[in-house]
């Protein structure tokens, strides 16, 4: 029967009447009110990694070593602040960058994106003059680009960065971070659509003699998604569960089993007549076979020949 056929005059009639006399009751089937909450396309719901409490490990354990990364180049253990994560999207991000900063973006597989690391010149300089025995007090020297020196330092901090980085995701959700391209014009950077959410993580630098200045590293939004659940789990697991000390104490174990090495040199067959005349200091001859197999714990393993060694009977083996 189709689904849209029209009633017949006698079923309208019918209907009319029971609506006339109260027999079809009016307003039945009709939907309860169902109040709907506006939605803008195009946004996404911000809280939906929750407070990224794994991220914070994270960026913790990153903050400690980096530390590690810029010790040779100060001479001195400088004070790293680590900031909580910001969600924002990533033009009005940049907005607040200025216009001549290190802008390096390295490839993430396992994230199935990239990443953007943002580096102040004014640091650049510090580590410079720090590195040639100045206190680090200094302003940035070019407001263009790098030079050699600084480009070298650079250099340096990013790939640190990037290690540290991958021993910092490691024990959660193991991450290789390949570098890709570096570029000093935010214009020219090409990493996410402007109004992409971005995940923002500040590590602010504190020297001595002179004015903190912030590392960022900077994620997609998006690549974070497909591991919110681990983002923000507040149960870390610690390494990958493995107790080595067992592991080498069962090897050790193991490799101290006997077994037996068997090869097999002959099968001669023999009649049931000479059986029967075999006696005390009678020959019987043996012959071996070409191609020797040799049986472990029952089982062939290899094959070899048949020969001698200083006087004794050897098995040299071939397969």
């Amino acid at each position: 029967m189709s689904a849209n056929r029209k009633l017949s005059n006698d079923e309208v009639s019918a209907l009319i009447e029971g609506l006339n006399t109260g027999e079809v009751k009016t307003g039945e089937g009709l939907r309860r009110t169902i109040e709907y909450k506006p939605f803008a396309f195009g946004t996404e719901d911000a809280g939906l990694l929750g407070d990224m409490h794994t991220l914070r490990l994270i960026n913790e354990r990153f903050g400690r070593q980096l530390r590690n990364v810029l010790l040779p180049m100060l001479r001195f253990m400088p004070r790293i602040s680590t900031l909580p994560p910001e969600t924002s999207r990533f033009d009005e991000h940049m907005r607040t960058v200025s216009q001549f900063v290190s802008l390096s973006t390295a490839r993430a597989d396992a994230l199935k994106g990239t990443i953007l690391i943002t580096v102040p010149p004014r640091l650049i300089s510090i580590l410079v003059n720090s590195f040639f025995g100045g206190k680090g007090d200094c302003d940035v020297t070019h407001q263009t680009e790098f030079t050699p020196t600084e480009e070298r330092i650079l250099q340096i901090i990013i790939e640190g960065a990037l290690h540290t980085l991958e021993e910092s995701w490691k024990e959660v959700f193991p991450v290789h971070f390949e570098f890709m391209s570096s570029e000093t014009n935010p214009a020219f950077t090409s990493f996410v659509e402007g109004q992409e959410i971005v995940i923002v993580n500040s590590f602010v630098v504190q020297l001595p003699y002179a004015a903190p200045a912030a590392i960022n590293i900077i994620y997609p939004r998006q690549s974070l998604k497909q591991i919110a659940t681990i983002l923000r789990s507040k149960i870390q697991r610690v390494g990958d569960g493995r107790d080595l000390k067992w592991e080498h104490r069962l090897q050790e174990a193991i490799m101290r089993i006997p077994l037996h090495f068997v090869p097999r040199i002959a099968e001669p067959t023999i009649s049931m007549r000479d059986l029967m005349n075999i006696h005390e200091g009678m020959v019987v001859d043996i012959p071996a076979f070409d191609q020797v197999k040799i049986y472990v714990e029952g089982e062939v393993f290899f094959e070899g020949n048949l020969g001698d060694r200083d006087g004794k009977l050897a098995v040299r083996l071939v397969s």
